[in-house]
């Protein structure tokens, strides 16, 4: 411990070669080493202080062990043993590792925000259909026309129904007559004292 930096680095490098194990890159990564007592173990954390590595000692069915578990202070640590080659292969594996947990998530949230408006299609749907029926012969044609497709494509977004429309518009433009559509209808329910568009929308297409 009170030796220098090169000292230091020795006492890990022997350590590394004669019972030192490092795990692949995840949640639980760690580079290990087994001591032959308590004094070696805490010897062993003063020196990885000061080559500014954070270490910790730990007892494990009875025997004493360092570790080290962030992702950083392994590479680091390796670098300083001269493990160069290890290192190199344990980053590649990290990155990978990392590269494959970013595109899961995102491959996740795709689909979470697919499931979301998939239902909101639906649920609009619904509305629709309630609201073309309160209207009856009263609905404008280009809302009528609006109205229509989005109960004959449930299942389909905004942008690909104003591509469906005739002459094609935006999403924002169909949107707009959908939400004219289902004001009208609404406003006439609460004249005729009537359920408006929402009570066309159950709990199951909420949570499809």
């Amino acid at each position: 411990v009170s030796g220098d930096l090169s000292d230091a680095e020795a006492a890990w490098r022997g350590a590394f070669l004669a019972h030192g194990s490092l795990t692949e890159p995840g949640r639980s990564s760690a580079l290990e080493f087994t001591c032959p007592g308590p004094e070696a173990a805490l010897a062993l954390v003063g020196a990885a202080r000061r080559i500014g590595v954070a270490a910790k000692a730990r007892e494990v069915r009875g025997a004493d062990r360092v570790v080290v578990r962030d992702g950083d202070a392994i590479s680091a640590l390796l670098t300083r043993l001269g493990a160069h080659t290890s290192m190199l292969a344990w980053e590649e594996r990290r990155m990978r590792r990392e590269v494959r947990a970013t595109a899961n998530r995102l491959a996740n949230f795709d689909d979470a925000n697919l499931r979301r408006s998939a239902r909101a299609a639906v649920a609009a749907a619904a509305r629709v259909e309630r609201a073309l029926d309160l209207l009856g012969d009263d609905v404008p044609g280009h809302l009528l026309a609006a109205g229509k497709l989005r109960v004959e494509h449930t299942q389909a977004s905004l942008e690909e129904l104003g591509q469906l429309a005739d002459p094609p518009m935006t999403k924002d433009a169909i949107a707009g007559r959908i939400r004219r559509l289902l004001h009208m209808a609404d406003r006439k329910a609460v004249d005729l004292g009537v359920a408006d568009t929402n009570s066309a929308v159950t709990s199951d297409m909420l949570n499809a």
